[in-house]
């Protein structure tokens, strides 16, 4: 499809977006196989050494720090239980402050992750599933920010087993305002590939909600979000 040239910017600020998320989520998946690959093992208790925890911190903290357009990242990570030990939930999830990066002050003990259970959220499934990486909303993150949200995923692996996610996610918010000042008096609508809103220069669709409009017409697409154009009928 020819996209208008007065959208270019537009386009190519997506795609910057995108492709910066991406590969850092990518990143930090190899950050930390190659932790654990270093540990010269595959027990998975490894991920419950202190040491091993901090280095893994360590990577979070330089994504955040590198990584433009992210509000936070993190490892979550589920250990099945088996006869000799139980199962076990691990969460590091770091964000942006204006006076640096911080961890998440969540109440995180065994049973709290048991219950929150990140195994059913749709970033860790998709991430495991697909066996590659992800973008998953935009949706209501209401365990760490309250806020209209995109998380980008990548799984991660041990010994060719899977053993958690890292995650990089993204405020809409922070998408709209770098797209905000691209605007050129064009009216479109940039969802994801289910067509939900991510983005939108008329205020008639909200994020969040489903795109069902003929008037929409698609004038760019990724493996990751669709932009539409509004046109009038007639025109």
């Amino acid at each position: 499809m020819n996209v208008p040239a007065t959208l270019t910017p537009f386009t190519r600020k997506i795609d910057d977006i995108i492709t910066t998320t991406i590969d850092a989520t990518i990143a930090l998946a190899e950050q930390v196989e190659s932790t654990l690959a270093a540990c010269q093992g595959n027990n998975l208790k490894l991920l419950l050494d202190p040491s091993i925890k901090r280095i893994i911190q360590e990577h979070i903290k330089e994504t955040l720090n590198r990584t433009p357009y992210c509000s936070g990242s993190g490892f979550a990570s589920h250990i099945e239980g088996s006869n000799e030990d139980k199962e076990y939930w691990l969460l590091e999830w770091w964000y942006k402050k204006a006076d640096g990066v911080k961890k998440v002050n969540l109440d995180l003990d065994q049973a709290t992750q048991q219950r929150l259970d990140f195994r059913t959220f749709e970033w860790f499934k998709d991430a495991q599933e697909n066996g590659q990486a992800y973008i998953h909303g935009p949706y209501v993150d209401y365990v760490c920010n309250t806020s209209y949200t995109l998380t980008s995923a990548m799984p991660v692996y041990c010994a060719g087993r899977f053993i958690g996610v890292a995650a990089i996610d993204v405020l809409v918010s922070e998408v709209e305002q770098e797209l905000l000042p691209l605007f050129n008096n064009h009216k479109v609508i940039l969802t994801n590939l289910d067509k939900r809103i991510i983005f939108s220069t008329y205020p008639k669709y909200r994020v969040g909600e489903l795109l069902n409009d003929n008037d929409a017409v698609e004038v760019y697409k990724t493996e990751y979000c669709t932009l539409y154009e509004l046109i009038k009928k007639g025109a």
